[in-house]
């Protein structure tokens, strides 16, 4: 009787130690497996997301490329591939001309990179020039006008001096800081201009 009860006892031990090391050996390793299997499917489904998010924005600019298109066009009228100096300085004479300034300067720098470190390649140019308030005014928002990438770094404008008995329009002095902008060719050496022009007699303000 004793006997069969510690081989009873034995089995009953041995069917646990199996049981143990089964799940040990199996179920702990499925577990991790499966947990392994359910990063691998949460990853993918995330990424999943992303693309779908990446096809949504592409399939918009598809949508909208015609625009784009025109758009890039009139930035790269804006921005020229070479520095086009001569046409800017007509430019900004014919302006002058239309506000009504009777005396325009217009010197250029040589062609450099912007300190800003921008993929383009700028020419500094300092403008000059007298006239009636109102002329200076209307040229100055002029210049912002122009066919062409244009920043107005700093301009200071000051007043002749006039006899007291003087009652006549005072003339304003405007010296101005500029700079436009171009797409420099690889392997194209920059060129510069200067020049100094005077507006016609009949083009002077008149206040």
């Amino acid at each position: 009787m004793s006997s069969a009860r510690g081989k009873l006892i034995l089995a009953v031990v041995a069917s646990v130690v199996v049981s143990l090391a089964f799940y040990f050996l199996f179920v702990t390793a499925r577990k991790t497996e499966l947990a392994e299997v359910k990063a691998q499917v949460d990853g993918a489904k995330a990424e999943t997301v992303e693309l779908q998010a990446t096809l949504g924005r592409l399939q918009g600019l598809q949508a909208n490329a015609a625009k784009f298109e025109a758009r890039l066009a009139e930035i790269r009228d804006l921005v020229p591939q070479d520095n086009q100096v001569p046409n800017f300085i007509f430019q900004v004479q014919d302006e002058a001309n239309r506000s009504g300034v009777g005396f325009v300067e217009i010197t250029p720098e040589l062609p450099k990179p912007p300190p800003e470190g921008a993929a383009v390649a700028e020419v500094r140019v300092a403008i000059r020039a007298s006239g009636g308030y109102f002329a200076i005014q209307d040229f100055v928002r002029r210049l912002y006008g122009l066919d062409r990438a244009l920043r107005l770094d700093n301009f200071t404008m000051t007043a002749d001096e006039r006899d007291g008995e003087d009652s006549g329009p005072i003339n304003i002095n405007l010296q101005a800081t500029t700079r436009i902008f171009f797409e420099l060719p690889e392997g194209a050496a920059p060129a510069t201009s200067t020049t100094t022009t005077t507006a016609p007699a009949d083009a002077a303000a008149t206040g």
